[in-house]
């Protein structure tokens, strides 16, 4: 199986909706509602024998009805129904079809004997099935959204994403949104009864629009073959995995959820180091972990140039770059003097970090004296402090959004020319400051800011833990696959 021959689910332009409707309280009016506004890009088909339009689309009684093929269908009826929908499906020779309902494998018994009869009649009638218990495809390209998702991103990208929560795939995406992350596809499986968490890997392998894959999984049915699957894709393209159910109660909420069992950590953890992936550990953490591969590409730096405003983001870097495995050398005479003349006469140090000792330092201060660091043959890429939240107070007093642009555009001209003079890039932190609601207009700057640099490849974090902790996975992986392209 190829890539190719899941097109017709993932990229469908005749798509069925079984139990639409208009209402906006049951799942077949929220799925229409989102398609249309999300702006589905083929041809939608409203299935429902109680209504004659539904959203401006013509409505038919039953699938059948509908004229001509359909490759994917959305099963939007409870459970008990649903045996009937697949049926239909099977008699139209539809492809794919996702079923959003729940009651299956994770209510008990009757259940799982239910979800086996689904599989086994999907099966021999040759469709295949997403979900029980999930919340579908989202498809940019395709214009096909999850269940709640109308105000996703529209762009598509080269990120995949596959989640046995739906959720926590809504999470991700709206996570990685203001982190210019965009997805080929997401995948919300919930119980995978049928496609799984190991063939989406297999599947992402092969697909030539995915160039990095992120999954949150509860527990998978086949260890070793997962194992296969992932080794492959960790081979040829960076993974981040976010494995639930962890804890000693973690078990209890996965079987509860998705019917799955979750697995130790100790076995986990060395799986996926054994594989060549990276494991996350929450969900920010993988949304961010996406945003640095997808800003990194061939990141293998060891050691850091840090500039920082004031003495508790100087202290703060080392420690945390230490901790982390990076390196920060100390400089030698010559550049810490040309390095203390860009630096006010009171305040400034001239040393890595550099101790810029004012928060709000002109990027055309900033500019010189990155370029001086990058230069340096044991320095493999920057790490800038932004202490935004003094910035726009600033802005805001002034009674001017001019400063706050202009600034951001400024520094991000001197990163990317720093990039292409010597192959080195530059990471950027912005610590998460703002707490109370009358400083929401810092936060709104910040997003932005963040917004700005990473879509020009400039990843961004909230603290120098979690920026020094992203960086040392991915530099990790591109290492194990000898696969650099920075300096490093």
């Amino acid at each position: 199986m190829t890539a190719d021959n899941y097109e017709a689910i993932f990229y469908p332009g005749k798509l069925a909706v079984i139990g639409a409707s208009e209402n906006p309280l049951k799942f077949g009016g929220l799925v229409m509602r989102a398609l249309t506004d999300f702006g589905f890009k083929g041809d939608l088909y409203p299935v429902n024998p109680r209504g004659q339009s539904i959203l401006g689309h013509k409505t038919y009684a039953k699938l059948q009805d509908v004229p001509g093929p359909v490759d994917f269908a959305v099963i939007a009826v409870p459970a008990p129904k649903v045996l009937d929908a697949v049926r239909s499906c099977v008699d139209k020779g539809v492809a794919g079809a996702e079923i959003l309902a729940a009651g299956f494998r994770e209510e008990g018994e009757a259940g799982k004997a239910l979800e086996r009869e689904l599989v086994l009649t999907a099966r021999a009638g040759g469709l295949r099935l997403i979900g029980p218990n999930g919340f579908g495809v989202y498809s940019p390209a395709a214009g096909l959204t999850l269940l709640p998702g109308v105000d996703f991103s529209r762009e598509p990208g080269p990120v995949g994403l596959i989640s046995q929560s739906g959720g926590g795939a809504c999470d991700a995406i709206y996570m990685s949104r203001g982190r210019s992350v965009r997805f080929s596809i997401a995948v919300s499986l919930g119980n995978a009864c049928d496609i799984s968490v190991t063939e989406m890997l297999r599947y992402f392998e092969d697909d030539h629009r995915t160039r990095i894959v992120g999954a949150y999984i509860e527990g998978i049915d086949d260890g070793r073959d997962f194992f296969n699957a992932l080794k492959g894709l960790a081979a040829k393209k960076p993974v981040v995995i976010l494995k639930g159910g962890l804890s000693e109660q973690g078990p209890r909420g996965a079987a509860g959820h998705t019917g799955s069992m979750a697995g130790s950590r100790q076995a986990w953890e060395a799986a996926i180091k054994s594989a060549g992936a990276v494991m996350a550990k929450d969900i920010k953490d993988l949304t961010e972990c996406l945003m640095a591969f997808n800003c990194l590409e061939g990141f293998s730096g060891r050691s850091a140039g840090i500039l920082a405003g004031g003495g508790i983001r100087v202290v703060e870097s080392l420690d945390w770059a230490s901790y982390h495995g990076f390196l920060v050398p100390e400089l030698d005479p010559e550049t810490s003097g040309r390095l203390q003349a860009l630096l006010p006469p009171a305040g400034g140090r001239g040393a890595n970090p550099v101790d810029l000792a004012n928060p709000m330092m002109s990027p055309s201060v900033i500019a010189p004296m990155m370029e001086i660091l990058a230069k340096r043959p044991d320095i493999d890429f920057l790490a800038l402090y932004q202490m935004l939240f003094y910035h726009f107070n600033e802005a805001r007093r002034m009674g001017s959004d001019a400063f706050k642009i202009e600034f951001h555009h400024d520094l991000a001209k001197a990163a990317e020319e720093v990039r292409e003079k010597t192959g080195k890039p530059t990471m950027v932190i912005m610590p998460d400051i703002t707490s109370d609601p009358e400083h929401v207009y810092n936060e709104k700057g910040r997003m932005e800011a963040r917004l700005h640099y990473t879509s020009r490849k400039i990843p961004c974090f909230d603290s120098a833990d979690r920026a020094f902790s992203v960086l040392r996975r991915v530099a990790d992986y591109y290492t194990g696959r000898g696969q650099s392209r920075f300096i490093g």
